[in-house]
Order: C-alpha cells, then sequence, then structure tokens
C-alpha cells in the first residue's frame, strides 16, 4: 500500500512540475522607459542542448510562421550572421471592458528584434504606437506614442482619458506576454 501512495505520489508531482513549466509567464507587468522611450526587454533561456545555429533555425522557423504572409506585417528581416530575426508589425488590441460596458479596439504598431547569444534569446520590443481600430474618415490616422499613452506619467496626467489610457495599457502587456510566452515556447522546447 505505501509503495503505490508513493508511486502516485511520484507520478503526480512529475505532472505538477511538467505543467509548472509549460505555464505562460507574465514578465511584462509594468512600462519601462529607456532614454524617455518605451523598450520592452527580457532575456529567454533557451534549451542548452542545442547549438546556436539550431536555435536561431527555431527562431527564424517561428518568424517564417507568425509572420510571413500576415496582412498587418511591414517587414521583417532575418539576419543570419548575427542570430537575429527584426519585425515591424501591427495588431488590433481589444481592449478591456471601459464604464460604459464598451470594448474598444485601437490599432498597436510595434517592432521586436530577437537574437540569439550562447546562453538564450534577448527579445527587446520598441517603437510601440497606437491609432484608432475603427476605420476613420481620414486617410492619416493620427498616431499616439507609448510615451504618450501607456507610461505612468500619461495615465497619471491630469486628462479625460485616464480608463482609455489604463485599458490601453493592459491590452499591451497582454499582448506582449503573449508573444513572449510563444517564442519561449519555441525556444525552449527539449530536442
Amino acid at each position: 500500500m505505501k509503495r503505490i501512495l508513493l508511486i502516485v505520489g511520484f507520478v503526480l508531482t512529475v505532472i505538477i512540475a511538467g505543467s509548472a513549466q509549460n505555464q505562460d509567464e507574465n514578465v511584462f507587468s509594468t512600462v519601462p522607459e529607456v532614454n524617455g522611450k518605451v523598450v520592452f526587454q527580457q532575456f529567454i533561456h533557451t534549451h542548452q542542448g542545442l547549438s546556436e545555429d539550431q536555435i536561431y533555425s527555431l527562431l527564424y522557423k517561428w518568424g517564417k510562421d507568425n509572420y510571413a504572409g500576415n496582412p498587418l506585417l511591414s517587414g521583417i528581416r532575418f539576419n543570419e550572421k548575427d542570430k537575429s530575426i527584426t519585425v515591424s508589425s501591427k495588431v488590433e488590441l481589444l481592449l478591456p471592458k471601459n464604464s460604459d460596458g464598451e470594448r474598444l479596439k485601437k490599432m498597436m504598431n510595434y517592432r521586436f528584434d530577437a537574437s540569439i547569444t550562447n546562453a538564450g534569446c534577448v527579445l527587446i520590443i520598441r517603437d510601440v504606437t497606437y491609432q484608432d481600430g475603427d476605420k476613420n474618415k481620414s486617410f492619416f490616422p493620427k498616431l499616439s506614442s507609448a510615451e504618450e499613452m501607456i507610461t505612468d506619467n500619461a495615465i497619471n496626467s491630469n486628462s479625460n482619458d485616464k480608463e482609455l489610457k489604463e485599458n490601453l495599457r493592459k491590452g499591451t502587456l497582454y499582448f506582449l506576454n503573449e508573444l513572449y510566452n510563444d517564442l519561449k515556447n519555441v525556444l525552449s522546447v527539449s530536442k
């Protein structure tokens, strides 16, 4: 009986440990500023059994699978020599409900670099801007920078759109955490 309980306990421990490794992380919970610009940076530990070339192959495949052919893609650059990719793209953010019960949409433009190093991958997300998600009448939509919309200073400023800025920050951080976790899950696989 003790042996069966020990085996069951061991199996549950292995299952729990395995599922804990696959849980998503919320690594982006604040909006960091570097020299007055919003820049999100995170290091992803990659599988140590893989060479830099193998990890870059995973990064390259992930970039192609997720961005090539995407109608919101502005540009993608693969640099095999530096083992990095740079992506400029857009995403439509569906913001949390506001006090009127509405879920607004905003287009977010962003650029990120993912570079393979000896111990992992450096992910840097920058050049974040926003425009209205609804089709407005202007040919040139109004762009707002992340510095104007989601920083602590922007949210705490005396403005009428504090709720919009808070929801925009939540939507942005949610998307960036999804991007990070998607890339982490690809690069941290065991081979």
